[in-house]
């Protein structure tokens, strides 16, 4: 039987690969922690911001939901026994888990890079035709998007780790080194590469420049308004700018969906890329050393702690639930204005004007009543008469006037 450490490089407890000595190794713990901790909270605090709120549960924040999902599932399964690899410079775990959390990590991260794309192609056909979006983006065909994106995680992580595709042409000389590391070959690392991020990151900048192209389309219509509403005729300058408006508002609402996948893709490709290229690099000729490939594994792991970061940065609705959610998030609300008398005192008719006259000068002092309790006495609270039909016996005379008139 072929021991699990032909394929799989694990090694015993021994000094770690990072060489750090004195306080580094408890700040390094600290750090790696906290990135942990946050990935957790941020993502869990999401998940149940989705579920907590029916203004959240639309096709669309499905999406979300799984890349929330995935990314959770990188700060539970994978992080904590990479932070062991990286602190003990070994194993430490039982030896048959190696294989298992290799599976997981290679799923989970494909996970969040090919969830990162249906979401693409999700803001792409919104933006595109949002008359019909509801007619094409059906909760179906969100599922099986969703499936499909995770489906492909599994087999491109489970399967050729389980069938040892990955080590096919290794020797039993190869270079062991310490930790649980997944030994690749060349082909296996660019199929794996191409399948999991090359293909994707290709969808989805192709999918970033069409939204930009709308965005700039709808933003030129904007002018166009802008220039036909000032040469139009004055019996058309509320249709004009009804309409002016309207497209004002889908432009904004374009221009603001561009910026939030930009950023999103400038954090992804900034987290991701360095990885595959080190990992091609590596199963070329393993010089990399060994604190510069768990350094750049990390910062793809960081993209997980950015993503539910972003998005409550830049979403509105998200804003919205997590400031009711958590009362530290709220901005502080404006109290609106009383609304204005139906009437200005100067346009009303003689009657109403000596009718509105304050209740003092015609009844004698009395004591304060709030708006509610005037209205009891058959006044509302901007000092109109109501019918008769809403005075009291006594209150005021028959014809809805007070008795002092």
């Amino acid at each position: 039987m072929i021991p699990v450490e032909h394929f799989y490089n694990i090694s015993s407890p021994a000094a770690g690969a990072w060489n750090i000595t004195g306080s580094g190794p408890w700040l390094l713990a600290f750090m790696l922690t906290a990135i942990i901790l946050m990935t957790v909270c941020g993502n869990m605090l999401l998940i149940a911001v989705v579920f907590a709120h029916r203004s959240l549960r639309c096709t669309s924040n499905c999406f979300l939901v799984s890349l929330f999902l995935s990314d959770l599932m990188v700060a539970v399964v994978v992080m904590p026994p990479a932070m062991l690899n990286v602190l003990c410079g070994a194993w430490v775990l039982w030896p048959a888990f190696c294989p298992i959390w290799l599976c997981f990590d290679v799923m989970c991260c494909s996970a969040s890079i090919l969830n990162l794309c249906v979401i693409s192609l999700d803001r792409y056909v919104f933006i595109i035709s949002p008359l019909r979006y509801k007619q094409r983006m059906t909760p179906p065909r969100a599922l099986l998007l969703v499936g499909a994106a995770w489906g492909l995680a599994a087999l491109a992580s489970f399967l050729p780790i389980e069938m040892k595709w990955h080590s096919l042409g290794h020797g039993s000389g190869h270079t062991s080194a310490p930790g649980c590391r997944l030994r690749v070959t060349l082909p296996f690392a660019l199929v794996a590469s191409v399948l999991t991020f090359f293909l994707p990151s290709s969808a989805i900048c192709f999918t970033y420049c069409r939204i930009l192209l709308a965005a700039r389309r709808q933003a030129k219509r904007v002018a166009a308004l802008r220039v036909a509403a000032g040469q139009a005729h004055q019996d058309r300058d509320d249709c004009m700018n009804s309409e002016r408006r309207l497209a004002h508002r889908q432009g904004r609402r374009a221009l603001k969906a561009s910026l939030t996948l930009g950023v999103l893709l400038g954090l992804f490709f900034s987290a991701w890329l360095p990885f595959f290229i080190t990992n091609m690099a590596q199963a070329v000729c393993e010089c990399v050393p060994l604190a510069l490939f768990d350094a750049i594994t990390w910062l793809g792991y960081c993209n997980s702690t950015m993503n539910p970061i972003i998005y409550p940065l830049f979403m509105r609705d998200f804003k919205r639930a997590l400031g009711r959610l958590l009362p530290c998030c709220s901005s502080p609300r404006q109290r609106p204005p009383p609304p204005a008398s139906p009437l200005p005192r100067e346009s009303q008719p003689p009657r109403l004007a000596a009718a509105s006259r304050p209740l003092a000068a015609r009844r004698g002092p009395r004591p304060p009543s709030s708006g509610p309790q005037r209205r009891l006495l058959g006044l509302p609270w901007w000092g109109l008469p109501l019918p008769p039909r809403w005075c009291p016996s006594g209150a005021c005379s028959p014809s809805g006037l007070s008795p002092g008139r």
